[in-house]
């Protein structure tokens, strides 16, 4: 699996795992750490959330062997590549970042970036399905472009609309734990990178002198109650029981650059981005 080493017991409790969230946003011409493991297929989903940061679109882009638009996240990205480059330089822009799709129920696509997008070659394929976001629409196409994928980077995630960021945390269970178990999904905004945690012990490897994370980091029970224990942090616990409306660990700190978490089951994950770029 790509960016992640994973030994297994035959309890899941006894599951171990080393993830490396940086890893996607290295510059491209920063000389990688040796240590970091071959990333295998990375898929990129853009949501339809604000995007400002054209730094770490052009990182996750470039790792990306399939790029899927869902729905209007076509609309954000044209706006961020227009907004960032002046006068005509943003058309060489544009083709120079075509996402390989746009799909979802297309409810949300303006009519000129559509036009836009498809007068470069870009395939816009609707599903009309109201019983499925344009998330896990976008999932279902990659996994269909791109069988093999092992990691799904999904920008644009968590900086919109709380009943969206919240509806996007519900599908990340579902498509992790149910539908697609090998395939590790990493949510990213301007702020944070976050992702799930499975029962077991996962390894974050959060290397300070990059720059690419910052100190605060939260272990959050959005899935149900669970039993932690941590090393590495400024508040570490063991066999501490966290839950919603209960005890929860959020703006804790990174001390080491190695993270350790045990669990019993799934839980959130999230880091604070650092100022690197």
């Amino acid at each position: 699996m790509a960016d992640s080493k994973q030994e297994k017991g035959s309890n899941p409790e006894d599951r171990r795992i080393e993830l490396w969230p940086t890893r996607f946003l290295h510059s491209p011409w920063a000389k990688a750490t040796a240590s970091l493991p071959v990333p295998a297929e990375i898929a990129l989903i853009i949501l339809n959330s604000p995007l400002t940061d054209y730094e770490t679109f052009k990182r996750l882009y470039s790792r990306a062997s399939t790029v899927v638009c869902a729905d209007g996240g076509a609309n954000r990205l044209y706006n961020l590549l227009t907004s960032t480059f002046p006068d005509h330089a943003w058309d060489t822009a544009l083709r120079k970042h075509l996402p390989s799709l746009i799909h979802g129920d297309l409810d949300s696509l303006t009519a000129n970036v559509r036009s836009c997008y498809e007068e470069l070659g870009v395939p816009v394929s609707k599903d009309p399905d109201q019983y499925s976001t344009d998330f896990g629409k976008g999932i279902n196409q990659i996994s269909f472009l791109q069988p093999d994928v092992r990691d799904i980077l999904v920008l644009g995630s968590l900086g919109g609309r709380v009943d969206q960021g919240i509806g996007l945390l519900h599908e990340l269970y579902r498509e992790q734990v149910t539908r697609h178990p090998d395939v590790r999904f990493w949510l990213f905004s301007e702020s944070s990178i976050t992702f799930m945690l499975q029962p077991g012990t996962t390894v974050i490897h959060l290397p300070r002198d990059t720059g690419l994370v910052g100190r605060n980091v939260g272990i959050l029970p959005v899935y149900g109650k669970a039993v932690i224990g941590t090393k590495g942090l400024e508040w570490d616990v063991q066999d501490w029981e966290t839950e919603m409306g209960g005890m929860m660990s959020t703006s804790n700190h990174v001390l080491e650059d190695d993270v350790e978490i045990t669990c019993d089951r799934e839980l959130l994950f999230t880091v604070e981005r650092g100022d690197a770029k």
